[in-house]
């Protein structure tokens, strides 16, 4: 009876020592590519799986229990081209580049419906990048202040705490048209 117990705690053993050489633990850091700086709060996913996580403030991430059959990661940031990264030993090291692309025009409607402007059957409020940059603010929410009739932004006055934009439905659906 002993012998069987000892049996098979030793096959127990032997069968976790197995199941867990086929994960392992993947780690590295995301930095970007216009100033080297790390990247906080980059989407880093295995390819296949639904495991991932987020860069930490330093740009560094671990995934535990990575399985043996994954080959890339998929890393992204708003802002930032997206990028696929072959998993290996030892520290990845990822840098992300730049995917800023000039922004035409947004139409934004009290409905969230997008439209071209030429084809709104109402007027709309127009704010160009000069202006934009004339106002010397540290945001383009800050920026757009006091220049689209109808639109009201606030803020609670706390260091990066986040701003309420409220657009005022008016009659003839007031639009709001951003051009960069």
């Amino acid at each position: 009876m002993k012998e069987k117990l000892l049996l098979t705690l030793a096959c127990l053993f032997v069968s976790v020592g197995i199941m867990t050489a086929q994960t392992s633990k993947v780690t590295g850091v995301v930095t970007s590519a216009e100033d080297g700086l790390p990247v906080v709060g980059a989407s880093i996913l295995v390819a296949g799986t639904t495991q991932g996580t987020i860069t930490d403030i330093d740009g560094k991430f671990t995934i535990s229990g990575v399985p043996a059959t994954a080959k890339t990661l998929h890393v992204s940031y708003m802002g930032m081209a997206p990028q696929d990264v072959s998993i290996k030993d030892g520290v990845l090291k990822i840098v992300l580049k730049s995917d800023a692309k000039a922004l035409d025009e947004v139409v934004v409607t009290a409905m969230g419906i997008k439209r071209s402007e030429k084809i709104l059957g109402y007027a709309s409020s127009t704010v160009k990048n000069d202006d934009l940059i004339a106002a010397k603010s540290g945001s383009v929410m800050a920026g757009l202040s006091g220049k689209v009739a109808g639109l009201n932004i606030s803020n609670s006055g706390t260091a990066g705490s986040s701003q309420k934009v409220i657009v005022r439905a008016t009659l003839l659906s007031p639009t709001i048209n951003h051009c960069m």
